[in-house]
């Protein structure tokens, strides 16, 4: 079972997504956060500066090289990961090299969920990516929205990460101020940043209208967090077990299919 989120950045996705997976671990299912990611922070008053930037970019081009040369499917996300880059091409260089390589390495770990049992959480789906290009292009309209997630892999559960604006915004600033400068050229800026809550509801509206079922789950405080924690897992589980019944059930009409063929 594949999850993902989708929410502005500072929303708490990432946290959410670990409380997610911990409780249901806690009871006695197999889940993890896939694709999860933290922004780097500063070590005292050490910068690495320059070598930050210079290690994250090679480490960024060799996982990205065996993706796309080693796993059966690297060409078809390759070509995935394009597509979707010049249908909203971010302004800047840096962040088209960013998220492109985000996407195909989400392609990559979305196509190894689709075969596994457990459930599988991902913080920054796809929704999430055509969020993201969306904000770093700057003119993306509804219309070009709504074709790139009619065309984009579907979660089996959507949440959207609800937080008021005043909220997001602290966050933001406390990230940034613990960001390394080094990091800051990767990651679009405060006021950047801040127009995403005006995208991420616009891709809310499409979603629903679309027929896609989506949760909320608020994360303004530690108390709305656990209770949203509760119900999300609450959905989740009703829906594993059903799943897996009918799973079961299809299984066995098979196999009776089988011992009508060949009889007793």
């Amino acid at each position: 079972m594949i999850v993902e989120l989708f929410g502005p950045p500072g929303s708490g996705k990432t946290t959410f997504a670990h409380a997610l997976a911990s409780r249901l671990r806690e009871d006695g299912y197999r889940a993890e956060v896939v694709r999860s990611y933290r922004p780097t922070t500063k070590s005292g008053t050490l910068d690495l500066g320059v070598f930050l930037f210079v290690a994250r970019i090679v480490s960024a081009t060799v996982s990205t090289a065996k993706i796309i040369f080693f796993p059966r499917n690297g060409g078809s996300n390759l070509s995935k990961s394009l597509l979707m880059l010049r249908a909203i091409p971010p302004k800047k260089p840096i962040w088209r090299a960013r998220i492109w390589q985000h996407i195909l390495k989400l392609s990559h770990a979305w196509d190894r969920a689709k075969l596994a049992q457990d459930i599988l959480i991902f913080d920054e789906g796809y929704v999430q990516a055509i969020g993201s290009l969306a904000l770093l292009n700057g003119n993306a309209d509804k219309a070009i929205l709504e074709t790139m997630l009619s065309n984009v892999p579907v979660a089996d559960f959507t949440i959207r990460v609800v937080v008021p604006r005043a909220m997001v915004a602290a966050r933001l600033r406390r990230r940034m101020e613990r960001e390394p400068p080094a990091e800051r050229l990767f990651e679009a800026d405060f006021e950047v940043n801040m127009r995403s809550l005006s995208v991420f509801k616009t891709i809310s509206d499409i979603l629903a209208v679309s027929g896609r079922d989506v949760i909320c789950a608020k994360t303004s405080s530690q108390r709305s967090t656990v209770k949203s924690t509760q119900d999300v897992e609450q959905a989740i589980i009703a829906r594993y077990i059903l799943d897996k019944t009918d799973g079961e059930r299809r299984r066995g009409d098979q196999s009776s299919q089988t011992l009508g063929l060949y009889g007793p």
